[in-house]
């Protein structure tokens, strides 16, 4: 008898179970996922139609990054929520944090898109008296974005008795949030992100932008905010030392590209 192979089904597939778990870990975040993810779609879409350039890019390139940043950070949150047990996720202190984080990340969003709509700057623009005092709110939305997660992160690993998954999934958005504010902080206290090179993110490095002829701080905060990304995928080893190795690694990391970031030396060289 000849066996007929068929293509697996989707349901059966690990992007499915994946999405699930983000779908199922906290209904608001998940439906924001969505959202950010549309809005990212529409911003790229909007680069073909507006020329207009901040820094040597299209203007609706910065809205379009940030839709999807937070888009992975918030699917990252819901998944992490859904490696608990479910009645601790559905605790009132996680429905506050997430709709703390939630309006951070759209005010974030808000500001973004109305700078960009009149082809300013939202970071580092102190031309003004309104730029200066959006800037500043911005900064306390981004602490909000990471404190928040963190508190999630600890409420998720005082739970870890509850399997390797669940404490990588605390270890992991505990780890982003420090790493994420303290590169963030550093970078909003300059007046731009480029250290030494070419002042311009045109001809920087493909999709991100950063610099290639200079240091670019940017990097450094980028790497360790998505550390709750990175660190998680070492749980699939099943070994709590390789997690716990992955952390320690991306926190070196971290730190090593700052330093070069901060002494002027690019990631990539142009």
């Amino acid at each position: 008898m000849s066996m007929v192979e068929t293509a697996p089904r989707f349901q059966d597939t690990k992007i499915f179970g994946l999405t699930q778990d983000v779908r199922h870990g906290h209904i608001w975040l998940w439906r924001t996922v969505v959202a950010m993810l549309i809005g990212s779609a529409l911003m790229i879409v909007f680069q073909f139609f507006d020329a207009r350039l901040i820094n040597g890019v299209s203007v609706w390139d910065k809205p379009a990054k940030f839709f999807l940043s937070l888009a992975v950070q918030y699917a990252t949150v819901s998944w992490a929520l859904s490696q608990m047990p479910r009645a601790s996720a559905k605790l009132p202190s996680i429905d506050w944090a997430a709709a703390l984080m939630l309006i951070a990340g759209w005010g974030e969003m808000a500001y973004i898109i109305f700078r960009a709509s009149r082809a300013e700057a939202s970071h580092f623009n102190s031309s003004s008296l309104s730029g200066a005092i959006g800037y500043g709110l911005m900064g306390v939305g981004a602490l909000t974005l990471t404190f928040t997660a963190a508190f999630i992160g600890w409420k998720i690993w005082r739970k870890r008795s509850h399997g390797l998954w669940t404490e990588t999934a605390g270890i992991a958005l505990m780890i982003g949030a420090v790493l994420g504010t303290a590169a963030g902080i550093y970078l909003s206290s300059h007046t731009s992100h480029w250290v030494g090179g070419a002042q311009t993110d045109a001809g920087g490095l493909v999709l991100f932008n950063w610099s290639t002829t200079g240091g670019d701080l940017r990097v450094a905060h980028f790497v360790g905010l998505h550390a709750a990304q990175f660190i998680p995928l070492a749980a699939m080893s099943g070994d709590r030392r390789v997690v716990y190795g992955a952390a320690i690694v991306t926190i070196f990391l971290t730190a090593a590209i700052f330093a070069m970031s901060a002494s002027g030396v690019p990631l990539f060289r142009a």
